[in-house]
């Protein structure tokens, strides 16, 4: 557990293949959860490793913060869990074992189109060899890893109704983050700053002009992976 755990000084260097590697070891254990699950496990079992996928992504945001807390590096304004992502990873083990219709509807939209931008331009300083850098990849690829499972294998269908609720969802979360910000002084999910390093957010313009601008463009990504559910209901 040493290198995982490690505290290598080196810089995370993004379209290298410390940031591809991560991406396909977790689509390789994707693809065979799936295919397990399709082929082999009756509804208990399946529900079973859904949860057990869950808990991975789940275990690495509350380590995080446990290990933070017990060195004395927690920061209130960095590391408690309101990121989008850290908060999707800490309900997605209790959503797949009751296996709630309505969360799912909503997680599909929020893991696929938001957690996918974080995988694409990473938040990320520490490169391969620090603690920081497994926690990272292992939580964000095993979301989008345990999402697609559910799709194939609890094989619930996304509608309209799901891209609605996701998208007042949003709506919701980012008013809640902007109160946590204001009270804490703080910058979770970008709202009050873009982040120190590169990321699709430079693109958009200043603050806060940048944020009306991603939310239109999440809402169309909300779109685009709604296009298959539609094209299988038509």
């Amino acid at each position: 557990m040493l290198p995982f755990f490690s505290f290598s000084n080196t810089e995370f260097d993004a379209f290298t293949m410390e940031h591809y590697l991560p991406i396909m070891l977790a689509f390789a254990v994707g693809f065979f959860a799936i295919y397990i699950g399709n082929k082999y496990l009756n509804e208990k079992a399946k529900t079973a490793l859904g949860v057990l996928m869950a808990i991975i992504p789940f275990s690495c945001v509350l380590g995080r913060m446990s290990y933070l807390l017990y060195v004395g590096n927690f920061d209130p304004k960095l590391d408690l869990p309101f990121f989008l992502c850290r908060f999707m990873a800490l309900i997605l083990p209790f959503v797949f074992y009751y296996r709630n219709r309505f969360l799912l509807g909503i997680l599909y939209f929020w893991i696929l189109a938001g957690t996918m931008n974080a995988i694409i331009t990473p938040d990320l300083q520490q490169g391969l060899g620090h603690w920081e850098y497994s926690l990272y990849w292992v939580y964000h690829t095993m979301l989008i890893a345990t999402i697609l499972y559910g799709v194939f294998v609890y094989k619930f269908k996304v509608g309209w109704k799901d891209y609605r609720n996701a998208v007042l969802g949003t709506i919701v979360f980012t008013i809640f983050s902007s109160i946590v910000n204001f009270m804490l002084k703080a910058n979770y999910n970008y709202l009050s700053a873009k982040p120190e390093v590169a990321s699709i957010l430079d693109h958009f313009g200043p603050w806060p002009w940048y944020i009306v601008s991603v939310y239109g463009l999440m809402f169309f990504l909300f779109f685009i992976v709604l296009l298959p559910h539609l094209r299988k209901n038509a």
